[in-house]
């Protein structure tokens, strides 16, 4: 039979192996997190571009029933 491993040597490798899985599961969880949080950001950009788009439906169409241009409601007085 050949030599086998040191005791010693075998738990250096098994403490690595844990490490290495360790680091994979953060990695995983951290992506997932990422994923969510892209996601949402979306959804808010999305919500948000909507909104203004409805405001600026809104302020145009007060502004063509008042006679005013867009310019004239900003304009100081």
């Amino acid at each position: 039979m050949g030599p086998r491993p040191e005791p010693a040597r075998l738990l250096g490798m098994y403490w690595f192996l844990l490490f290495i899985a360790v680091v994979v599961v953060w990695t995983i969880v951290l992506a997932l997190l990422a994923l969510k949080l892209w996601r949402q950001g979306k959804a808010l950009t999305r919500e948000l571009v909507a909104a203004q788009s409805k405001l600026d439906a809104a302020q145009s169409r007060s502004a063509a029933g008042s006679g005013q241009t867009r310019e004239d409601a900003h304009a100081p007085a």
